[in-house]
């Protein structure tokens, strides 16, 4: 019987939707490298769980290995290495594409509600927006370090004018 699909998932992410094959059941999205590299299955699994956050402990649990065989591939297999750092490449790449069509969305939902009869659905709209206005601007002054005589770190922004001491 089929399961009924989350309708939280996200049919495009290659971690909630592996694609067939595999006695591991490789789920990210381009795993060309881990054959180029000799990476096992075992191995590509733990990748994959600690792409998706588990922490060793949990990951040497449910793959039946040791914590000290997952640290000594973090550690000294730099084919695991290399595969784990493009694993997570691909998942930061993803969660920022995704990241931006959410935020593409939420503008969407915003700019109805400023067209909304209501006017404090319109007046709650153009709040968020004006808070969230300084999130999107570009910066206007570059905060730029420099160094003085005595090696000090000290910023280039001019001090403040103060009016003169009373008293």
């Amino acid at each position: 019987m089929p399961q009924n699909p989350d309708p939280h998932s996200d049919p495009a992410d290659p971690f909630q939707n592996p694609p067939p094959g595999g006695a591991m059941g490789h789920s990210a999205a381009d795993w060309d490298l881990c054959d180029e590299l000799n990476v096992t299955d075992i191995q590509m699994r733990a990748i994959e769980l600690t792409v998706q956050g588990l922490g060793d402990v949990q990951i040497a649990q449910i793959l039946s290995i040791t914590r000290k065989t997952l640290w000594r591939w973090k550690t000294f297999d730099e084919n695991y290495r290399q595969v784990l750092t493009e694993a997570r490449s691909q998942a930061h790449a993803f969660a920022t594409d995704r990241y931006q069509a959410l935020l593409l969305r939420a503008t969407g939902v915003l700019a109805k509600f400023l067209e909304d009869t209501q006017e404090d659905n319109r007046f709650r709209a153009a709040t968020v927006l004006l808070n969230m206005a300084g999130c999107f601007r570009p910066l206007t002054r570059k905060f730029v370090l420099s160094t003085t005589r005595n090696n000090d770190i000290s910023d280039s922004w001019p001090e403040p004018e103060l009016p003169p001491k009373m008293g």
